[in-house]
């Protein structure tokens, strides 16, 4: 019953990763923002991510002591709680306006950062297989913190910086959501098709050159949004 039970999720869990991957795509790139395209594969992608959280919880609940699937639950709130905070982001154009949800969201991936940091030292310390995933664990309980941090500070000072603001964190997070969600494809992916004996660095810029590269698409182009914002005297 419970193979029957991973198997299943197992299925939706990849059909959910390949519409998330698929949809999120269309939606940066193919959809003019605010475009009803770009609202619907939106609303697809955030969906599809909410499956993919589930069903990685749902792993770790059924197998909590292999180290794929500690690690699948750390990489799984670091990808979905973005794109869930992007989300509430659309309800605060007017202003700041956490709800106790916010609160408790931001505390949940702050305390996941924590532990997903010190989990990683604990795997750098063992060695091993434990090694590779020790990096990855710090990176991302890394990732995770300066999630936290960013949206701390957002809803303590409750005070928008400018009109756009809403639109900026907005994109930030969604992209910032897919590239976690771009790694994780990697990591059940890549390991395939490398052979035996491949350098551990190897595994580990496979795995983190997908965020980093979705860090300066968006970093490129929300400043592209910044400046014409600026120009139209919205910043």
């Amino acid at each position: 019953m419970l193979e029957l039970t991973f198997k299943s999720a197992l299925a939706l869990h990849v059909l959910a990763g390949a519409t998330a991957l698929l949809s999120g795509l269309f939606a940066m790139s193919l959809g003019k923002k605010g475009s009803k395209p770009h609202n619907i594969s939106g609303i697809i992608y955030y969906w599809a991510m909410a499956i993919v959280f589930i069903t990685t919880v749902l792993f770790f609940i059924l197998k909590p002591t292999q180290l794929r699937y500690q690690f699948f639950l750390g990489i799984g709130i670091v990808s979905f709680y973005p794109c869930w905070t992007g989300r509430r982001m659309l309800s605060m154009k007017k202003g700041v306006n956490p709800l106790n949800i916010d609160f408790f969201a931001m505390w949940l991936v702050g305390a996941a950062g924590l532990g997903m940091l010190a989990y990683g030292f604990y795997c750098n310390n063992k060695g091993g297989d434990f090694g590779q995933y020790g990096i990855l664990f710090s990176i991302f309980g890394v990732v995770a913190l300066a999630n936290f941090y960013g949206d701390f500070k957002m809803f303590i000072k409750k005070t928008p910086t400018h009109k756009m603001f809403w639109f900026l964190s907005h994109g930030g997070k969604m992209m910032g959501s897919y590239g976690a969600a771009l790694t994780a494809f990697c990591v059940n992916v890549v390991p395939k098709y490398l052979p035996d004996g491949t350098p551990t660095y190897i595994f580990i810029m496979t795995w983190t050159l997908p965020g980093v590269g979705m860090g300066l698409v968006s970093y490129f182009l929300l400043k592209k949004y910044r400046m014409q914002f600026k120009a139209k005297g919205l910043m």
